[in-house]
């Protein structure tokens, strides 16, 4: 197979003062837009369009709704119960992501599953049509706690690399335009995956995130995951398998249009579901809490505006083409490896943080040392 050309995202820069504004930016800028209890209307356009493309790529990935089905805005905005904005945002990561195609007439056309033009079927879209059992719940938005979860985990993934810091609860909240509580909840979740914890005074630390650290994690995982994967590989779905390896194919024959998130659902799909049916939950637990590195490689990624690895993909591939035939040993093997050369990478990226500025980071981020 080709090698895709592209950045690498482990090489360091050339230069650090033209990444800096790109790598602090993103993160930032979020946190000055307080959300006190409400959600705005371009927050909730975010969130939406997010559930909207989640739901209608596994529909696809799945192959429940029909190749060449036209897809118009407003009906699917009608079945999902929203506006036509977040189904238009939706549209076009679907398109980036090669599971939808422009014709001569309105709206998408649903691609073939080998990602070619398939006829246009022209059909009233109803529920059954986008390959629901039944009418889709209307769309939940997250909690305030889930809402500035991801703007705190992105903070705290970038200010770990750069020294130690005490969490201000007050703060953050004041920040976030949320209460204490809202912010408790939102860092008692970045506990669970390692990322902070609680001084014995009750205060909420976090950093700095060393390559010991990373090296304790990544050991930790090579002796769960695949023991965890074995357990958990009998009672996989077949069909979820072949959507997940259909998702990583499509990665590696478009990796520029793979965004952070959807990246994060690839390592997701792997790291969590495909060992999520292990019987020995306090295995899995254990797992969980080692993922630190997922989530700051997250971060880099989205920092930094990249795109996944060609290798990255390739051994995903690897584990769940070997889950699909029913090759467990072989499977456990490949993901046993595909952890030793993500901790290679991972080292990789710390290099590069190490070489920036300290960026300036939110007043709720408080330097101890």
């Amino acid at each position: 197979m080709k090698r895709p050309t592209g950045t690498n995202p482990s090489a360091p820069p050339a230069t650090t003062e033209p990444l800096i504004e790109p790598l602090i930016e993103p993160l930032i800028e979020p946190l000055a837009e307080p959300l006190n209890g409400e959600v705005s209307s371009e927050a909730d356009t975010r969130l939406r369009y997010r559930l909207i493309y989640d739901q209608l790529r596994n529909a696809i990935a799945l192959g429940k709704i029909a190749p060449g089905l036209v897809l118009l805005e407003g009906p699917v905005a009608r079945i999902f119960g929203t506006s036509r904005v977040p189904v238009r945002k939706a549209f076009e990561l679907l398109h980036a992501d090669g599971l939808l195609r422009t014709f001569e007439g309105r709206g998408y056309l649903v691609a073939a599953p080998d990602g070619g033009a398939a006829p246009p079927l022209r059909t009233p879209l109803s529920e059954s049509a986008l390959g629901f059992d039944e009418a889709p719940a209307p769309l939940a938005l997250p909690s305030n706690s889930e809402r500035i979860y991801h703007s705190l985990e992105a903070t705290v993934s970038i200010g770990i690399a750069f020294g130690h810091f005490r969490i201000d609860e007050s703060e953050a909240a004041e920040t976030f335009g949320v209460s204490r509580g809202t912010v408790r909840e939102a860092l008692s979740r970045l506990r669970d995956l390692g990322l902070v914890e609680k001084s014995a005074y009750s205060h909420w630390l976090c950093g700095p995130l060393t390559a010991r650290a990373v090296r304790h994690d990544y050991e930790l995982r090579a002796l769960l995951e695949p023991a965890a994967l074995l357990a958990s590989a009998p009672l996989l779905s077949k069909d979820r398998l072949r959507a997940a390896c259909m998702q990583v194919d499509q990665a590696i024959e478009r990796p520029q249009a793979v965004d952070a998130d959807t990246l994060q659902q690839i390592e997701t799909t792997l790291h969590l579901d495909c060992l999520s049916e292990a019987p020995n939950k306090k295995l899995l637990n254990t797992i969980g809490h080692a993922h630190m590195p997922l989530t700051v490689n997250h971060a880099f990624y989205e920092a930094f505006n990249l795109h996944p690895e060609f290798d990255t993909l390739l051994e995903h591939r690897t584990v769940l083409e070997h889950l699909i035939k029913d090759e467990i040993e072989a499977a456990a093997s490949a993901l046993a490896a595909h952890l030793q050369s993500g901790q290679k990478r991972t080292l990789q990226r710390l290099k590069v943080l190490a070489v920036l500025p300290e960026p300036d980071l939110p007043a709720f981020m408080r330097r101890i040392s």
